[in-house]
């Protein structure tokens, strides 16, 4: 293969894929080694406790380093998602939601219109983009429909369609964006599929998985994913998370006690999951809280390194950032 065509098919491969290709042969490896994309560690992003509404703390965990800034327009607010350096902000103004996108590095916002309240928020990729797309789903739980709402940059007026509630009674909990569909969560392990591409909800014929439907007022049900992959998370402050990944083969759950060198940053708005980081970070999951470096929960060995504190444990005022890949002043 000439040498430029070999950089540019290796140079869309994702990690994982990448490092696969790299183990080829030596030209290969070489090849790949230049054009690998490793994605940052995020940074926390969270209000101060005992501080005025606006001061807010943005923290590279890896560096042990803090940065106190400001913002004066997220008093009352709630992080809905959390992608490529970018926040989903909603607030509540009765009868509708405020809604705009936000990034603490660069202080850019960008307003939507006026939304219905609503069940689940996310955003496809960075909000800079023209083909950036927000998803706002009402589920209206105890109607025969819900609500499915887009909008994109440059668009005045969301796009709403509306489909058969095929799942009455069942509210949905969560959601994360992946290979251009919408995933949702329901407490009970059911799974819908939104794609935008053609307008279609649909619910995945997936098998109860048993563990969800444990009562535990403390647990939190969270999403993320990678290259594809669909992973839930239950943590809760007394036990040990759960991780579940969707197997679309067999619809079914599968427990996973490893996650293959993946770590995951888990928050309430959104959670990110990252490959190729030190040794001593893969297979771990790091939750959200306000200013605690270091706490982890290990999932190979199950080993907590401290308790996870009482407060602010994975709020929906909390949010893990990716910081932007060029140079930027705080």
């Amino acid at each position: 293969i000439p040498s430029e065509l070999l950089r540019d098919i290796l140079s869309r491969l994702g990690l994982k894929a990448n490092i696969h290709a790299s183990l080829v042969c030596k030209t290969w490896f070489q090849v790949a080694v230049s054009v690998r994309k490793l994605q940052p560690c995020p940074w926390l992003f969270y209000q101060m406790n005992g501080e005025a509404d606006g001061d807010y703390v943005l923290l590279d965990r890896l560096r042990s380093q803090a940065y106190k800034v400001y913002f004066s327009d997220l008093k009352d607010h709630e992080f809905s998602c959390s992608k490529d350096g970018g926040l989903l902000v909603s607030k509540k103004k009765f009868p509708s939601y405020l809604v705009f996108l936000f990034n603490p590095f660069t202080r850019e916002h960008i307003y939507l219109p006026k939304a219905a309240p609503t069940s689940c928020l996310a955003f496809s990729e960075a909000p800079t983009l023209s083909s950036c797309l927000v998803i706002s789903l009402n589920d209206r739980s105890i109607c025969s429909y819900i609500e499915i709402a887009t909008w994109r940059p440059g668009e005045t007026l969301w796009t709403t369609h509306r489909f058969e509630n095929l799942l009455p009674g069942r509210r949905w909990k969560s959601c994360v964006f992946s290979n251009g569909v919408l995933y949702c969560l329901t407490a009970f392990s059911n799974i819908g599929i939104f794609d935008p591409s053609r307008a279609t909800w649909n619910i995945l014929p997936v098998e109860p998985c048993p563990a969800f439907f444990q009562v535990d007022l403390c647990r939190r049900v969270l999403m993320t994913e990678h290259e594809g992959g669909i992973f839930v998370m239950l943590t809760s402050r007394n036990k040990n998370p759960l991780m579940f990944k969707l197997n679309l083969k067999r619809n079914a759950w599968e427990e996973k006690r490893e996650l293959g060198g993946l770590t995951v940053f888990a928050s309430h708005p959104t959670s990110l999951t990252r490959a190729g980081l030190s040794v001593e970070e893969r297979n771990r999951i790091y939750p959200s809280h306000n200013g605690h470096l270091g706490v982890y929960y290990s999932l190979g060995d199950g080993i907590i390194s401290s308790r996870f504190p009482s407060s602010n444990y994975l709020s929906n005022r909390i949010a893990w950032v990716d910081p932007p890949h060029n140079n930027f002043n705080l």
